[in-house]
């Protein structure tokens, strides 16, 4: 059929034609930027997950910057700490040195204003290393490793009252302790008259106590006068803990629980060192002895004349026996130790070399003559009358300042004991003050907290340094610091780890989002450079039958002709 008024041949030729110049037009758009999609109408689902994950590698990308800042930071934050380390092991070496006996006051001096300044310069560093302008330790100077009265306490029991107080009953009875564990706990009260005490839970078959605690009352230790631990020279507090660590060693080597009377136990512990200022005290200068013998009678310790009167006991005891041919109360102490659960009757009747029969016939003699040894005593004299000293045996004078040298036994801790000290604070916690977010992730509040805890020689507990007066406290107190400061250098390494870690996971991440995006959005050039090809071809062909098409009409004037 042959028609002039509609040209079907062109205007399929014309519509086909548009629709490979919009081909073609895509084609060179893709090959042009590279993209598959450029616009929604190209692949609007495939739009969306491109961009989600071209949101996801800048994100990625920001956050790897940000851990490597982080680790920028910490870096910071160890190099400085290094220098605190230096400081501090510096101030240790002068501690160790102050505490050698050919130094004098004025060198200990020199050694102590040497440490005075590298102790500020510790908190100078605490207060001055930024980064990027903010600061980079936390700037609290409250102790971290406790408070540091319990501080100074806990070091004078370590370091000095518990191993000088066992070498004292050693030297004093003969005696030692087993190896049981010995607690240690503190306790803060001022309405009691118990400056330390030691107790125990329960006893073996032997008597032997079990689970023995030393408790020491804080509100009668001074801690600016340690390590003696007080004013009064009649009662220094060091000599309270060798009194108690008296009851704890015998109580680990004899019948503690059953065999021994009251006054002799803290008779013995009054013994190692010494009683004279209680005595005058309580016999009125050694003229009275009634309340004594009254409250040794009754087997009363509840008042000051008990304690008197088992510490005149336990002398007269020592002297008689040595009187007779023996060495004194190590006799008896040896014998109870020997056998064990033995009482002090049999001790005396065994052991005393004659000089009693019993315990009955120690009581009668004691009775008998305890006004005429009473005044026969030296109560005013420097010596305190401790066993083994001038008074008691003709000994070295012992003080009561230096009846504990509070100088160390050359002895860690305890000789006898296996301490267990109170925890005055967390020794394995790390981080702290001011916390630090990284922001490590893609996506909002993907952090990594960084506790950085402050490193002033306040918070170290080097507040109290001197190593002037107390330059064995300083070492100790140093050896925590450095263990403190080793492990929060422990932990900035260990998150430097972690971050680096991070940072290889992030961009493994980012690697294959890209890698994902690139799938669905880049442009496949092979692909569409043959497209191009193509549809340049079928553009070409379309013009061409385009042109025929339009000539077709012409043919219905040859029919007019």
């Amino acid at each position: 059929m042959l028609s002039v008024n509609t040209n079907m041949a062109s205007s399929f030729t014309q519509r086909q034609l548009g629709s490979n110049g919009s081909a073609l037009n895509t084609t060179l758009q893709r090959l042009s930027t590279g993209y598959r999609i450029n616009s929604a109408k190209d692949d609007a689902a495939g739009l969306q997950i491109s961009n989600r994950l071209s949101t996801q590698v800048s994100g990625l990308a920001v956050a790897v910057r940000n851990a490597n800042d982080g680790i920028s930071l910490l870096q910071v934050a160890e190099g400085a700490l290094q220098s605190v380390t230096d400081a501090l092991q510096r101030i240790r070496v002068l501690g160790l040195q102050a505490m050698n006996g050919s130094n004098g006051a004025s060198e200990r001096d020199a050694l102590n204003q040497e440490a005075q300044q590298l102790a500020q310069e510790i908190t100078r560093i605490n207060e001055t290393t930024t980064f990027g302008g903010r600061k980079v330790f936390d700037q609290g100077s409250s102790s971290l490793l406790g408070d540091l009265d319990q501080r100074s306490v806990l070091n004078s029991l370590r370091g000095y009252w518990i191993s000088e107080g066992e070498q004292r009953v050693f030297d004093a009875f003969g005696l030692r302790a087993d190896g049981a564990q010995l607690e240690i706990t503190f306790s803060n009260n001022g309405a009691s008259p118990a400056l330390a005490s030691v107790a125990y839970t329960g006893a073996d078959g032997n008597g032997k106590a079990l689970n023995q605690v030393l408790d020491v009352n804080l509100a009668y230790f001074d801690a600016s006068t340690l390590p003696n631990g007080g004013t009064n020279p009649a009662q220094y507090t060091d000599r309270v803990i060798a009194h108690e660590m008296a009851h704890a060693v015998m109580g680990r080597t004899m019948n503690f629980a059953g065999g021994l009377p009251n006054w002799f136990i803290e008779g013995a512990a009054e013994a190692v060192h010494g009683a004279d200022a209680r005595v005058f005290a309580d016999t009125a200068g050694g003229t009275n002895v009634t309340a004594m013998l009254a409250a040794f009678n009754a087997d009363n310790v509840g008042v000051s004349a008990g304690y008197s009167a088992g510490y005149v006991a336990v002398r007269y005891m020592h002297d008689r026996i040595k009187a007779a041919g023996g060495t004194g109360i190590k006799e008896i102490m040896g014998y109870l130790n020997s056998n064990a659960g033995s009482t002090l009757d049999q001790a005396l009747t065994n052991a005393s070399k004659g000089a009693f029969t019993s315990l009955a016939n120690f009581n009668t003699q004691f009775n008998a003559n305890a006004s005429a040894y009473v005044a026969g005593m030296n109560l005013t004299n420097a010596d305190t009358g401790a066993i083994g000293g001038l008074d008691a045996d003709g000994g070295p004078v012992l003080t009561a300042e230096n009846i504990l040298p509070n100088q160390g036994t050359g002895l860690p801790g305890s000789q006898g004991f296996k301490l267990k000290e109170p925890s005055l604070f967390n020794a394995n916690s790390v981080g702290g003050g001011s916390v630090v977010d990284f922001q490590v992730g893609a996506n909002a509040n993907e952090t990594v907290s960084v506790g950085i805890g402050s490193f002033s020689a306040g918070s170290l507990a080097l507040s109290r340094l001197n190593l002037g007066t107390l330059p064995g406290f300083a070492v100790m107190d140093v050896d925590d610091a450095l263990a403190y400061v080793d492990r929060q250098r422990a932990y900035m390494g260990s998150l430097q780890n972690r971050l680096e870690a991070t940072i290889d996971n992030l961009q493994n991440i980012g690697e294959n989002a890209a890698s994902s995006r690139s799938r669905i959005i880049d442009a496949d050039f092979a692909q569409e450079t043959a497209l191009l090809v193509s549809q340049q071809i079928k553009q070409q062909a379309a013009q061409g039958i385009l042109a025929q098409a339009n000539q077709q009409s012409e043919n219905v004037l040859n029919l007019l002709r």
